[in-house]
């Protein structure tokens, strides 16, 4: 089994250079290795790399790999990204799921994102109740974009 630092950084050169199926062995290598700082990282790059060349499904799993990791930073990108993917997919309860764990991390940055993420998707529905607690709760952040982009989608709302 190689070692999951340098399978990592290999997953990384040969996805830079184009080489997908290269970079997606790495990826599962160090994924396999179950190092706490290197497997979540896989599963996210792993995750970003498969959605941008067209296989949801395994961006899908990837990323629930990295969320279920619970790390305090790749758990959190992967959770907002499979709730974008879920978006596009009109699996709108699943999107919801996966915007709320990235909320429920408390991550200073992430979390106030998929506040507005849900938000926006709760808004689409007719009671705006819902979307209006998330925009307020993002607002209330503090963080510097997401705060002034719940606040216009707040503003938007019908009253």
């Amino acid at each position: 089994m190689p070692d999951p630092a340098a399978a990592f950084s290999l997953g990384t050169r040969l996805a830079e250079q184009g080489d997908i199926e290269g970079a997606r062995s790495a990826f599962q290598q160090a994924i396999d290795g179950a190092d706490p700082e290197y497997a979540p990282a896989a599963g996210y790059r792993l995750g970003l790399l498969l959605g941008q060349h067209g296989d949801i499904e395994g961006a899908k799993e990837a990323y629930r790999l990295a969320v279920n990791s619970g790390h305090p930073q790749h758990s959190p990108v992967a959770a907002r990204n499979l709730g974008h993917l879920y978006k596009r997919q009109g699996r709108f309860r699943q999107a919801c799921g996966a915007y709320q764990a990235a909320i429920d991390s408390g991550h200073p940055d992430v979390a106030p994102w998929a506040m507005v993420y849900l938000g926006n998707l709760l808004s689409s529905y007719a009671n705006p109740e819902p979307a209006r607690a998330s925009y307020q709760m993002a607002l209330d952040s503090g963080h510097p974009e997401a705060a002034r982009q719940a606040a216009k989608r707040l503003a938007a709302l019908p009253n």
